[in-house]
C-alpha cells in the first residue's frame, strides 16, 4: 500500500525545479538582497516551486534514463548553471547604477567614503548607494519584479528540467557582449555629472594657474560638492528615462538568453 501521494521520481523533479528558483532568486535585484532574510528566501523558492509543479511537469518531456546519482548530480548542476546565468543576467542593471554612482562620488571626493551595501553586503559609496536606492524604486514602479518573476515561470517552458542544448558559442558571445554593455551602460549614467565635474575641475586649474595665492583645495573641495550634488538633481528625470530604457533591453536580453537554451 503507498501512503504518499507522490513517487520518488516527483520529488526529484520538485528539486531541480527548486534549485533552479533558489539560484535565480539568489542572484536577482530586490528578491536577493542582503537585507532580506534566508528563511524568507528560501520560503518564496518553496512557494514558486510548489505554484509551478504541476505547469512544469506537463511541460516536461520524459526522461529516458533512470534517476541514478550520477544522473541526479549532473542534473542539478545543469539546473544551478541555467540560474545562475539568468540570476546574473538579471542582477547586472543595478551593478552599473552602482559603478556610475562610484564614477562620480570619486571625482567628486566621496570616494574615500564607503557605506556597507544592503542589497550586496559589499562597501559602495554614498551616491552609489543613493542611485541603488532611487533606481530600486523606479524597478519597482515599472514592475520589474513581476517580469522577474514571469521570467522564472517562462525558463521552464523554454528550457525544459530534462532538456537543455547549448549553443556556446552563441551564448559566450552574448553574455561577453553583455558584460562589455555593463560598463558603457554605467558610463552613461556617470556621463553628465561626470563630464560636469570634469570641466569644473578644468576651471579650478585655471584660476590656480592665474590665482596662485588661493588656496584651491578648500574652494575646490565644497564646490565640486555642491555642483556635483546640483547637477545630479538636476538629470534624475533623465536618468530615470535612461533607465527605463535599459531596463527594457535587460527584458530582450534575458528573452534571448532562454531562447539560445533551448
Amino acid at each position: 500500500m503507498n501512503l504518499l501521494p507522490f513517487n520518488i521520481d516527483q520529488i526529484e523533479y520538485f528539486l531541480l525545479i527548486f534549485t533552479r528558483i533558489i539560484t535565480i532568486i539568489a542572484l536577482l535585484p530586490v528578491f536577493g538582497a542582503q537585507q532580506v532574510p534566508l528563511q524568507i528566501k528560501v520560503g518564496l523558492s518553496l512557494l514558486l516551486s510548489l505554484i509551478l509543479f504541476t505547469t512544469v511537469m506537463k511541460n516536461t518531456p520524459p526522461f529516458q534514463h533512470t534517476f541514478s546519482i550520477a544522473t541526479f548530480s549532473l542534473l542539478v548542476i545543469k539546473e544551478v548553471m541555467v540560474g545562475l546565468m539568468i540570476g546574473f543576467l538579471a542582477s547586472t542593471l543595478f551593478v552599473a547604477v552602482q559603478f556610475a554612482g562610484r564614477l562620480i562620488d570619486t571625482e567628486m571626493g566621496f570616494g574615500f567614503v564607503e557605506l556597507a551595501d544592503p542589497f550586496t553586503d559589499e562597501p559602495t559609496t554614498v551616491l552609489g548607494q543613493l542611485q541603488v536606492i532611487l533606481f530600486t524604486i523606479l524597478f519597482l514602479s515599472f514592475n520589474g519584479h513581476y517580469f522577474l518573476l514571469l521570467a522564472i515561470q517562462r525558463c521552464f517552458e523554454l528550457v525544459p528540467l530534462t532538456m537543455i542544448h547549448f549553443q556556446e558559442g552563441k551564448i559566450a558571445t552574448h553574455i561577453t557582449g553583455l558584460i562589455g554593455n555593463l560598463f558603457l551602460v554605467a558610463l552613461k549614467f556617470a556621463a553628465p555629472v561626470y563630464v560636469t565635474l570634469f570641466l569644473t575641475e578644468l576651471a579650478l586649474g585655471v584660476v590656480a594657474r592665474t590665482v596662485p595665492q588661493m588656496n584651491i583645495f578648500f574652494v575646490g573641495m565644497p564646490l565640486k560638492i555642491a555642483i556635483g550634488l546640483g547637477t545630479t538633481i538636476l538629470v534624475l528625470p533623465m536618468l530615470g528615462t535612461l533607465f527605463k530604457g535599459v531596463y527594457e533591453k535587460l527584458v530582450q536580453d534575458i528573452w534571448r538568453l532562454l531562447f539560445l537554451l533551448t
